[in-house]
């Protein structure tokens, strides 16, 4: 039965390939980056509501605090299983990024690549979904489970009002398992199972000094400079191989098991590559540790930017009066955001006093599905159908989602399915989205869809 749904579902791509890429492309020039908002984020919001229309959905925006979030919902309602999928139509910024060949919201179609921003990450995603959903609704005689589908606009500024939504609307949300598609796949494009996300926790650490600038001869020496004082701080808060030091912060981190032991073993990893694309060797095996140990079951303490003081031509001898860090830190396991934020602010006052404050910007906790989830392998099923080989099953997404508002606050089991290339290069210059894996996206959700109706 799979075999002849995929090859009736092939001659409708085929007919339809055209369109459906037209479909990606009128989305992707829509540039709706969070971060700026304005008119862009309510086109691009009623584009992606009428996109889910257009699938055969019923579709609705609705209003939060924030950016609006579009529901939507089709298949019979007392359907033996319901499917809840998510995406994000907004994109992450393209100022202050040289080296774009092409106009970023221009997509421009080189053989098997589609070239702008938002073309992975992540219109090309989330429209693979809608496209199997119309699929089943308009051409295969209506869907035979029941679909819930979310497109929010904040998921590149961290989701803030995203939690509001769900809690508003909980019953109405009510499904067995989400399915979503964000991030890469593995090297030379293998497809992935993803059971979880690290979490993510960004705040400012903000020194002040003296109330004015002062000479450096006058009173070098006499009067705490703030850049120092930051630059002591952070350099007692992680050791040289990442861990954290910040007592209390680490609390909540994971156990692995023997399961996610055996499947980060069969973890391609290509240190040439690896090389090749960061111009270094990976950090862990300084220290003698395995990559994907380091890299999804540890926090990673990350200082995006230090601002304070002189730094124009010449010299000036002042003292500054005031010095800002930027922090992302990356949690995992159970470490709850807040519990970690406080044991920071703990140990900035212990070793700073008032002279350095601690500001939250956002942050969103770690999640986890079982990897043995008794789900699990029909969604293997259907992505080895959909994209033609065998994929692989990963403990963790590396980055971070709202993966969360649906294990912990929805309580369903969460898996990702990444359709984007392994060299998308999402939040870069030049990101792009391969066709092929755009139809295999399709391929797959259309599969999973029927195995869920009938997993026989």
């Amino acid at each position: 039965m799979g075999d002849s749904l995929l090859a009736d579902l092939d001659h409708y791509l085929d007919a339809h390939r055209g369109r459906l890429v037209a479909v990606l492309e009128d989305l992707i020039r829509i540039p709706a980056v969070a971060a700026v908002g304005g008119e862009p984020i309510e086109q691009m919001a009623a584009a992606a509501a009428a996109a889910c229309t257009d699938a055969g959905l019923t579709a609705r925006t609705a209003r939060t605090s924030g950016h609006p979030v579009v529901y939507a919902h089709g298949g019979p309602d007392d359907a033996p299983f319901t499917l809840m999928a998510y995406g994000h139509y907004d994109a992450f910024p393209v100022t202050d990024q040289p080296g774009w060949r092409t106009a970023p919201f221009e997509p421009v179609r080189d053989g098997d690549r589609i070239y702008a921003r938002g073309s992975g990450d992540n219109k090309g995603q989330f429209l693979a979904h809608l496209a199997a959903f119309e699929w089943w609704q308009r051409r295969n005689g209506g869907l035979p489970i029941k679909v819930k589908v979310i497109l929010e606009g904040e998921e590149e500024v961290g989701s803030p009002h995203l939690p509001e939504f769900i809690n508003a609307h909980r019953d109405e949300l009510a499904a067995d398992l989400c399915v979503y598609s964000d991030g890469p796949m593995l090297p030379g494009d293998r497809p992935a199972l993803l059971f979880g996300v690290r979490g993510a926790l960004c705040f400012e650490l903000r020194a002040r000094g003296a109330a004015r600038p002062l000479h450096s001869g006058n009173f070098g020496g006499v009067v705490a400079n703030p850049i120092l004082d930051l630059a002591r701080l952070l350099a007692t808060m992680v050791a040289p191989n990442g861990d954290l030091r910040i007592p209390g912060a680490e609390a909540g981190l994971p156990t692995m098991t023997e399961l996610e032991r055996l499947a980060l073993e069969e973890l391609p990893f290509d240190p040439v590559a690896f090389r090749d694309t960061t111009g270094a060797d990976p950090l862990p095996w300084r220290f003698g540790e395995k990559y994907y140990e380091r890299l999804l079951y540890k926090p990673s303490l990350n200082i995006s930017g230090i601002i304070g003081g002189y730094t124009g031509d010449g010299v000036r001898t002042l003292i500054p009066t005031e010095a800002l860090a930027k922090v992302d830190l990356r949690l995992v396991g159970r470490q709850d955001p807040d519990d970690v934020l406080a044991a920071i602010a703990r140990y900035v006052a212990s070793e700073c006093g008032e002279q350095v404050e601690v500001h939250k910007l956002f942050s969103q906790p770690p999640s986890r599905t079982p990897m043995d989830h008794p789900y699990a392998d029909l969604v293997e099923r259907a992505v080895a159908d959909g994209f033609g080989k065998a994929p692989v099953r990963v403990p963790s997404l590396a980055g971070t989602t709202p993966d969360y508002v649906f294990t912990k606050l929805l309580g369903m089991p969460s898996i990702m399915l990444p359709f984007a290339p392994t060299d998308e290069n999402h939040h870069g210059p030049n990101e792009s989205m391969k066709i092929s894996l755009f139809l295999g996206g399709i391929r797959t959700v259309a599969r999973l869809i029927q195995l869920l109706a009938d997993p026989r």
